[in-house]
């Protein structure tokens, strides 16, 4: 039996229900809701002593981290496979997959932050608030959330994750362009599974095409990831009307700054050209 613990609007988690969902793979849900610090009870820490989500437990094995459990999934349940069958193809998949791990997971919160998470923090009780800043347990990670909130897109942090989204469209559109339909040529893979929640978080937030307009190889690649049954059965078919409507109207408020910050990098790294 194969038991997840997920918040259904948690990106990380989203990764997890794409892989399932493209192996077809039946399995129970067990909702952690990270808004109301679920993560944090001790029944929970029980099965994840590190307070995150989501958790795989198999047969008795628990298994721990979203592109662990990605990786555990292809392995144990092999068709239809998601990795190459060759070393380097699937050395090539990690690049991407230890891309978004180090990169694109934290540009992905701090853009969520500053946006509809920033909205609902800044109206709390400030005890409350920083009960939740205190909550997160990790030193780096309270200084994003807290910085996110309290500076919205003027965030030192914010600037970094746009940078990160636009070196990661940057690479992606350079990399379709030899591969062309999949970043790993010839098959959808867990590439495509670790990027396409963080593009659909940007594209839930209104803010997407800041980064993939004019990169036709991208957004041809994101309508075929759209397309897909699995898309909807793990990331768009999950979401109520409310909590889409909420994304949107929350990344409304920022997107102009978005995309200031945005030409501020673009400038930057224009002039560190040689």
């Amino acid at each position: 039996m194969l038991t997840l613990y997920r918040d259904r609007n948690a990106v990380c988690c989203q990764k997890v229900e794409l892989a399932l969902s493209e192996k077809a793979l039946e399995f129970e849900v067990r909702t952690v809701s990270l808004f109301r610090s679920a993560q944090y009870e001790p029944a929970y820490l029980e099965i994840n002593p590190r307070g995150v989500v989501p958790t795989l437990v198999h047969d008795g094995a628990t298994i721990l981290e979203s592109s662990v459990i990605c990786e555990y999934l292809d392995e144990t349940f092999p068709e239809p496979p998601l990795m190459p069958a060759d070393a380097a193809g699937r050395a090539g998949v990690r690049q991407w997959t230890k891309l978004v791990d180090e990169e694109i997971h934290e540009a992905g919160s701090v853009l969520s932050f500053c946006a509809m998470f920033r909205d609902r923090m800044l109206a709390m009780e400030e005890t409350e608030r920083e009960k939740r800043f205190r909550n997160v347990g990790n030193p780096g990670r309270e200084a994003f959330y807290r910085s996110s909130v309290e500076q919205g897109v003027a965030s030192p942090f914010a600037y970094r994750a746009i940078a990160a989204y636009e070196r990661l469209v940057r690479d992606l559109e350079s990399r379709l362009a030899t591969t062309r339909d999949w970043i790993a040529g010839g098959r959808y893979s867990l590439a495509e599974v670790a990027i396409a929640p963080y593009f659909a978080r940007a594209e839930f937030l209104g803010l997407l095409d800041l980064w993939v307009e004019g990169r036709t190889h991208t957004a041809a690649w994101w309508r075929r990831i759209r397309s897909r049954a699995s898309f909807g059965a793990a990331v768009a078919g999950t979401l109520a009307p409310a909590e889409l409507a909420e994304m949107r109207e929350s990344g409304e408020k920022i997107r102009s700054e978005v995309a200031a910050r945005r030409e501020e990098y673009l400038r930057a790294d224009a002039s560190r050209a040689p």
